[in-house]
């Protein structure tokens, strides 16, 4: 099915996501943190990205502005997850970095699900 790039510094919910992801027949590629994420889509080449928002030295935020910015990697869809009580501010940082949707942690697998199938849909 598709390439999928998890980027979170929580060692559990990567692989929670890797295996429920792999489950639904996706490849899945995974990332510590935004510099080693930016690293993973230059060289792998995801279909889509799943990017925690809150991580250590390069948020989610500055990763995905650095995603999109590289014209090799700019029509990479992101999806954006954080666990913040602010909802308004993630999805209007969203919406300024180009993401495609803004996820609440804790990711509910069947929303995860529904967001893949708009996302990743063929044309």
């Amino acid at each position: 099915m598709a390439k999928i790039l998890v980027g979170d510094d929580e060692l559990l919910l990567r692989f929670m996501l890797k295996d429920a992801l792999e489950e639904a027949g996706h490849a899945v590629v995974l990332a510590e943190n935004g510099r080693v994420a930016i690293d993973c889509a230059t060289t792998d080449r995801p279909d889509l990205i799943l990017m925690d928002i809150m991580m250590p030295g390069l948020d989610g935020f500055d990763t995905c502005k650095a995603i999109k910015a590289d014209p090799a990697l700019s029509g990479v869809p992101v999806v954006l997850i954080s666990a913040t009580v602010e909802p308004k501010g993630v999805v209007d940082g969203a919406k300024q970095v180009g993401t495609v949707a803004a996820l609440p942690k804790p990711l509910p697998i069947d929303l995860l699900q529904q967001v893949l199938a708009q996302v990743l849909e063929p044309s």
